[in-house]
């Protein structure tokens, strides 16, 4: 057949339907949405370069009574236990909550053990430091803390210095409440309850729920898993320390016995703890606590709790409240 100009054309309308056919439809594009290579980038950049203003957590450590930038709030000493082991002091403990005011169930604890840091507040304002507006975005959080075991005069007493030279064995659990477990707790199921460090920390070997405020073996404490259906776990290590002992009496029984355990275990540990951060910008309202109005984050779960735990080696039923803690914080964030 010879090729003519016909032949052509529907040659070419051939050729053109099948690349019609292959183009993608085009689609309008209602809204512009940034990439997350986009939004790592710009959240970098702004971590980097836009001023950054600092909300204090609440200054535990061994200064001046006179300071008052920063306060100076003095050590936290260890409060024991009463429902633990076969002793009030064989399991002694501290909690560190952030935040301006005791949770309803931190309340429960025995009295001066729950230690609130503060650290999500601030005060509206021009001058430095301060809030301008409703809105920030937070970057970061981070908490200080130094566990320093007492070094001890020892004078008169055999027992005490037992309990003194045995090493302590140390548990620090971080966890936050889950979120989809926070109830009214006129709502809360009798038998399940809401998070609670005093009521459901932790999971027993039978699966049920066990707390501080529960009456468990000084051991318990350090075997027993984290109950996650009420807790999210940021941290759950384990560290010994040795408390140094001086004798000054006339005899010198456990004189040879104080250089292997300080030798063996350091008297103190400190370590910088980074706290979860929110991925949006939080809002900020009034709000006057103990006669204090100050802006506090209201829509953002910011409460961590810190739960450091301690007994002695020696079988865990002798006192271990020979330790002390220092704390102190800050939360950086920009004004949006």
């Amino acid at each position: 057949m010879p090729f003519t100009s016909k032949n052509k054309t529907m040659k070419r309308k051939s050729s053109a339907k099948r690349k019609t056919a292959k183009r993608k439809p085009v689609s309008k594009r209602t809204s512009y949405k940034p990439t997350q290579s986009f939004t790592r980038q710009m959240t970098k950049y702004n971590n980097i370069n836009c001023e950054k203003k600092i909300m204090l957590m609440n200054n535990y450590l061994n200064g001046p009574t006179t300071a008052t930038d920063p306060e100076y709030l003095q050590d936290i000493p260890c409060v024991g236990l009463p429902n633990a082991g076969l002793d009030a002091n064989s399991l002694s403990c501290v909690v560190l909550q952030t935040g301006r005011q005791l949770t309803t169930q931190n309340a429960s604890l025995p009295a001066g053990m729950v230690k609130l840091m503060d650290g999500y507040s601030n005060i509206n304002g021009t001058l430095p430091g301060r809030l301008i507006g409703q809105y920030a975005k937070i970057t970061s959080t981070y908490m200080n803390i130094s566990i320093t075991m007492d070094p001890t005069l020892n004078l008169d007493s055999d027992q005490e210095a037992l309990d003194i030279l045995c090493p302590h064995q140390f548990r620090l659990i971080q966890v936050k409440a889950r979120r989809d477990k926070m109830v009214n707790p006129a709502l809360q199921v009798t038998d399940v309850g809401g998070p609670s460090i005093a009521k459901n920390l932790f999971r027993n070997e039978e699966g049920n729920a066990r707390g501080i405020n529960s009456e468990i073996a000084t051991q318990d404490a350090f075997t027993w898993f984290i109950n996650k259906q009420f807790w999210t776990v940021l941290k759950d290590e384990r560290f010994t320390l040795a408390c140094p002992l001086l004798n000054q009496r006339s005899t010198s029984t456990f004189q040879s016995g104080i250089s292997p355990a300080v030798q063996q275990h350091k008297s103190t540990r400190f370590k910088k703890y980074w706290l979860p951060k929110p991925s949006n910008k939080v809002i900020f309202r009034s709000n006057t606590v103990a006669g204090v109005a100050r802006n506090e984050v209201i829509d953002y779960n910011y409460v961590t709790h810190t739960i450091i735990l301690c007994k002695n080696t020696s079988s865990g039923e002798r006192a271990s409240n020979h330790w002390n803690v220092q704390a102190n914080g800050a939360t950086a964030f920009i004004d949006e």
